[in-house]
């Protein structure tokens, strides 16, 4: 019974249908049939903290913060090994930052490092990213006439990159207005730098063209150099795209890139790529031969979605749970069944 309700709130997860998923005789959202099945299945065996964690998770996604933090305390609370406290910690130190409620954050984050000073250390190093990120002024063209805060790509440097991250195509393989504004306000940085690299970010095909190729022939449609374009085309969502280019910055020795998307996705793109860098990290597998991180900053297309300058409401909320998701946490992850 527990393993089909599991295999249930999976097929709820992956679902595209977001908003009219039939569940339990209701109608509702994805994420209300995925909560309506770990429910029954913790209600079955509430020693499962797989599936409190899970469950947890999905909770935070529906913005039921609270019920989620309950959750995770249970699952500390329930834990026979002190290594299997670090995973629910970690949560309960991100979640409380999101509240702003910086003394839990400091009491977790001691808790943590009793259990695990390294995963401690990386937790601490990521809030402080996530900080520094989400009070940076969406920028719309400012890059390259100002210094940068923090490092700047200077004029023709061996250590920069552009990253232009795609956006599914038209069914007949061309591309949409929201890809072309990305383009176009690529186009800005790439005449302003004409040597750095350029690598081109999307695995989705539509009519047997990649968004990575599309993106490359429409550059090169506009006199931007072959020989500067790097394809990255087998990434099919914005996770992929951090863990599958940064691959390929570590390889061309990049130390700083600036990643151009949407203007509600800027801040998401640049907490991904810096979160899954410090998964590679702490897990060992970032390579020798780069020490350092790579320091992103963004460059947003004018395309009219961020009324607000900084991240507010759901775009903040999701900065959040993509940090963790790329930090090497999976939203859905019961013992069986794994999934981003």
């Amino acid at each position: 019974m527990i393993t089909q309700l599991i295999k249930s709130s999976s097929l709820a997860y992956q679902s595209s249908n977001r908003t009219q998923y039939p569940f339990g005789g209701h109608i509702g959202t994805n994420l209300d049939a995925v909560s309506y099945y770990l429910e029954h299945a913790i209600s079955l065996d509430t020693t499962r903290t797989d599936l409190l964690l899970t469950l947890a998770n999905i909770y935070t996604f529906q913005e039921k913060i609270p019920k989620a933090l309950h959750l995770y305390e249970d699952c500390v609370s329930q834990s026979s090994l002190q290594s299997d406290a670090i995973i629910p910690l970690t949560y309960l130190a991100v979640w409380h930052h999101y509240l702003d409620q910086h003394k839990k954050v400091t009491h977790y984050l001691q808790r943590l490092k009793e259990v695990s000073s390294p995963t401690a250390m990386q937790v601490e190093q990521l809030l402080s990213a996530i900080e520094q990120i989400l009070a940076k002024p969406i920028n719309y063209g400012t890059a390259i006439n100002t210094k940068s805060e923090l490092k700047t790509i200077q004029r023709e440097s061996d250590s920069g990159a552009i990253i232009i991250l795609g956006y599914k195509l038209n069914a007949d393989g061309t591309i949409p207005p929201m890809l072309l504004q990305r383009l176009d306000a690529a186009l800005t940085i790439i005449k302003a730098y004409p040597k750095i690299p350029i690598f081109v970010t999307g695995g989705l095909a539509q009519a047997g063209m990649t968004e990575a190729c599309a993106m490359q022939q429409w550059l090169i449609d506009h006199a931007v150099s072959a020989d500067r374009i790097i394809l990255e085309d087998k990434a099919t969502n914005t996770l992929d795209n951090a863990s599958f280019t940064l691959a390929k910055l570590q390889q061309h020795n990049i130390q700083q890139a600036w990643l151009i998307s949407a203007s509600i996705h800027v801040h998401r793109s640049e907490i991904i790529f810096v979160s899954t860098q410090l998964h590679q990290r702490l897990t060992g597998h970032q390579p020798n031969n780069q020490p350092t991180f790579i320091h992103f900053d963004h460059y947003a297309a004018r395309d009219g979605l961020s009324p607000n300058p900084l991240p507010v409401g759901k775009v903040r909320l999701d900065c959040y749970i993509d940090a963790l998701r790329s930090f090497g946490l999976p939203a859905f992850c019961t013992a069986h069944i794994t999934q981003a």
